[in-house]
Parts: C-alpha cells; sequence; structure tokens
C-alpha cells in the first residue's frame, strides 16, 4: 500500500527587535503576521528584546541588554547570529522593524533567494543624492560614483535562511570591526547593508510597498499607491530616550 502524496509546510522565520519603548507594537505586529503573512506557511518569530516577554509555541525570545542607540540597531546581526542554528531550521527568515504595520495580504511573491526593499524615500533620489556612507574609513563605504543601482530600506529584508544568515555574519563582522576602530556607519546596519548588497545584489528587489512610509499614505505625488507593509510615523526621539 502506497504512503500517498507527503506535503511539506514551508517554514519562515520572522526576526524582530524590541529593546525599551518599541515593545509598545510587538503586538500588533505579531497579530497582523498571524493573519495576513503568508498563513500557508509555519511561521515562527524570533524576538529579540530587553523585556521579559513570555513565549509561546510560535515565538521565541532572546535576551539582549539595552544599550544606547543607536547600538540596538547597528548590532542587529551580531544578534542574529547569535541565534543562527534556530534560524537555519527554516526554510526563510526575514526580518521587519517593530515599528511596522502589514495592511494586505503578504504571499510567495516575496520569496527570494536574498531579498531586499527599495527605500520610499531615497530610491527616488539620483545616486549623488542617497545617503551611503561616505567615510573611507567605515566598511560600509561607497564611493562617489556609479555604485547602487537602488538603495534598500532597512525594515524589511530577507531571503532563503542560509544567505541571509551568510549576510548577516559578514555585516556583523564589518560592525565590530568598525566599533574596534571607533567607526559608526552613517545610517549603521540600513549602511553596512547597502554596502554587503551592492557587493552581492539581492535576487529579488521589492518596491516600495513593501515598507512604505506611512506619512506617504493618500499622496497623489508618490508614486506607490498600494502599501502592503506600513512603516509607522512615530516620534524617534520619544522611543529612542
Amino acid at each position: 500500500m502506497g504512503l500517498g502524496k507527503l506535503e511539506f509546510k514551508m517554514k519562515i522565520c520572522i526576526l524582530t527587535i524590541a529593546t525599551n519603548k518599541y515593545l509598545r507594537f510587538v503586538e500588533k505586529l505579531y497579530s497582523d503576521i498571524a493573519e495576513k503573512f503568508i498563513p500557508e506557511a509555519e511561521v515562527n518569530c524570533l524576538l529579540f528584546t530587553d523585556h521579559e516577554v513570555e513565549t509561546s509555541d510560535n515565538v521565541r525570545v532572546h535576551q539582549i541588554e539595552h544599550e544606547p542607540w543607536p547600538i540596538p540597531t547597528l548590532k542587529r546581526y551580531n544578534y542574529f547570529v547569535k541565534e543562527k542554528d534556530f534560524i537555519l531550521e527554516h526554510d526563510y527568515c526575514f526580518y521587519l522593524d517593530a515599528d511596522m504595520r502589514i495592511d494586505a495580504p503578504v504571499g510567495e511573491e516575496i520569496l527570494g533567494d536574498l531579498v531586499a526593499t527599495m527605500h520610499p524615500y531615497q530610491s527616488f533620489y539620483p545616486k549623488e543624492k542617497r545617503s551611503y556612507d561616505r567615510n573611507p574609513k567605515c566598511l560600509a563605504y561607497v564611493p562617489e560614483g556609479e555604485e547602487g543601482e537602488y538603495y534598500y530600506a532597512g525594515g524589511f529584508n530577507g531571503g532563503k535562511t542560509k544567505n541571509f544568515i551568510a549576510m548577516a555574519e559578514v555585516i556583523a563582522d564589518r560592525v565590530n570591526e568598525d566599533l574596534r576602530n571607533d567607526v559608526i556607519a552613517l545610517w549603521h546596519d540600513e549602511s553596512q547593508m547597502n554596502r554587503y548588497l551592492i557587493d552581492n545584489p539581492p535576487t529579488l528587489s521589492l518596491n516600495p510597498n513593501y515598507c512604505f512610509a506611512e506619512e506617504f499614505i493618500g499622496s497623489q505625488q508618490y508614486p506607490y499607491k498600494n502599501p502592503t507593509i506600513i512603516a509607522l510615523k512615530k516620534n524617534h526621539a520619544e522611543l529612542r530616550s
């Protein structure tokens, strides 16, 4: 007697960092993920936080120390590398900023070997006006010129786990080396990511609908009109204090 067709459920790991006051956003984000993020897959969330948070069947918590801004964002790839064994148990992983909202279904259109999202502002600037790190002492350095087909947002990126972890290990090493030399990249992890993606172009570039600035909703001038993942408008100074 045959066993019949075996069905394998795709496993996806969602990475989020929420220290200090950013924890207030996580409950709504996780609710959105459960409802709208590739619901046919097995989705597990991995939360890096300095708060005491209960785990559940699909939420794993990794405790980190709260350090002054910008360390929690600068070192995000260092945190990910510490959980690489767990992440690699999944087929794909994606990083989402905690202060995001999912407004429309996210489906398999986001799946790729290495996935990045065009920045909602800077993607439309000419190359010479994009704020890549221009400090030659920094390992995120991008010289003026032709490099950089797109400028990518730090708020949503991912891909197959082996490719994401390969990127995370390189970026973590570069951040550590810069810190030893008293250097911090201009836009922290985002600057480091953009340098990496110039050298290792993503196989899938998502348009800014997947990291849509909330303040652009309803704008007639903005070229994208169908936001899927929203980067919330907030008071950065209050959240980081």
